[in-house]
């Protein structure tokens, strides 16, 4: 029980997830320079733009502490070269909210070779982690505490005793309060319990309650059985049980923080897997190297399908789900979510991690870090804009996203970076 009261009453609940994909983007694809007119008119983040309202681009982001091209991957969530000494963000902001923080991969390697040191995102107990590969994996992982759909109606369920644990202590504590009506110290102690335990009733802060009785029907998992979630050829699929998994469980309760590791550093996949953009090169190279107009246009097809993907399968579930642990019921489950989408290189063809200007056909064009923050993250993101923080680095965007989640003020790699105001609500 005391493991539940763990945030100010009366907080939104709150979730997030990290999309990583690599390779950064093809800018003048993305940017089509000005005041931003036409990020979602055609282009790769054009998926986006049926909720382009719960979307902020952050445009002039480069990357902390000198890390540059692909030996940048473990800046990415931790603000340092080479990993710094700390954990990772997700790790950090689980531990503020006192929930476990997932990590899910879409990350077909050999299998005899394993991760190799330019291949992992995210640090957690000082080690670096390994995504868990399979979606049934993941499904048991993150859903699995809920049982399956056949469950027996023979006990309650954990929403269940939660919601019945939570309602015995506040009489309880109603009983208490009003007996030492005599004593204010007391009173005023048990006052402020049954403010948090009526916080955790109505739902919101620190780990959110489990809202579902079962486990929900994941169709794109069970499309993996049997299947090999290493080999290239099911690339697309894989991503899709990765997507169904998060969707339910952040829905659901079951899991507050996820991170979502797209490839690696050099991944080589070629993107002529079923379901996917139809382009049988490798996503590094040629891909993402291409210099010329034709090829920066399949670079861009490659991305803006990872943005189909992520909105198809998880955005819009959560932008069309009143959400359970919310006390308001016109709030969805993707206004109290925050999604960070990011990489490691800004122009892929450049191979650059800073905010500098690439030229492309004579004309130059101000390139950046990936950082698209997808929903309301509980009202504490500015959305619908594009802001320019043209001078800021990822380590302060990392702090940021602290903030957001309700774990400000964090120390990062030893010093309190700060955050980025102009992206606050």
């Amino acid at each position: 029980m005391a493991s539940w009261v763990h945030a100010d009453p009366g907080d939104r609940p709150v979730r997030l997830m990290i999309f990583y994909v690599p390779h950064g983007w093809p800018i003048e694809h993305v940017d089509p320079g000005g005041q931003g007119q036409g990020f979602f008119s055609g282009d790769v983040l054009s998926p986006l733009a049926p909720i382009q309202d719960q979307v902020t681009v952050v445009r002039g982001l480069a990357m902390n502490d000198g890390a540059t091209n692909h030996a940048a991957l473990p800046t990415v969530l931790t603000g340092f070269a080479s990993g710094g000494e700390d954990d990772s963000i997700d790790r950090r902001i689980a531990e503020g909210l006192g929930v476990p923080a997932h990590v899910l991969g879409t990350v077909p390697y050999a299998s005899f070779a394993g991760f190799t040191v330019d291949s992992f995102l995210t640090k957690h107990g000082g080690a670096w982690v390994r995504p868990t590969e399979n979606p049934l994996d993941a499904a048991e992982a993150l859903l699995g505490s809920l049982g399956s759909s056949s469950r027996p109606d023979d006990g309650p369920s954990d929403a269940d005793f939660r919601r019945e644990a939570l309602a015995l202590t506040e009489r309880e504590l109603e009983v208490m309060h009003d007996a030492v009506a005599e004593l204010t110290a007391e009173q005023t102690k048990l006052s402020l319990h049954l403010e948090a335990v009526r916080a955790l009733k109505a739902g919101g802060g620190g780990p959110n309650l489990v809202t579902c009785d079962e486990a929900p029907v994941l169709p794109a998992v069970d499309a993996m059985k049997g299947l090999d979630a290493l080999d290239p050829a099911n690339f697309g699929r894989v991503l899709d049980g990765h997507l169904e998994v998060i969707a339910a469980s952040l829905i659901c309760g079951t899991a507050q923080v996820v991170t979502l590791q797209n490839m690696y550093v050099n991944g080589q996949v070629p993107f002529d897997f079923a379901g996917g953009p139809g382009i049988a090169k490798g996503h590094h190279d040629p891909i993402s190297h291409s210099w010329d107009g034709a090829g920066r246009t399949e670079f861009a097809t490659c991305q803006r399908w990872f943005y189909e993907r992520l909105y198809e399968k998880l955005v819009s579930q959560l932008a069309s789900t009143p959400d359970p642990s919310d006390t308001d019921p016109n709030r969805t489950v993707l206004d109290n979510t925050l999604i960070y989408c990011c990489s490691e290189i800004s122009d892929g063809a450049n191979h650059n991690s800073d905010a500098s200007q690439v030229w492309l056909d004579g004309a130059a064009h101000d390139s950046y870090l990936p950082a698209v923050l997808i929903g309301g993250a509980g009202g504490c993101l500015r959305t619908g804009e594009v802001i320019d923080v043209s001078g800021r680095h990822n380590l302060e965007m990392l702090a940021t996203l602290g903030e957001m989640m309700g774990v400000g003020g964090l120390q990062l790699g030893g010093q309190t970076p700060d955050v980025i105001a102009e992206v606050l609500a």
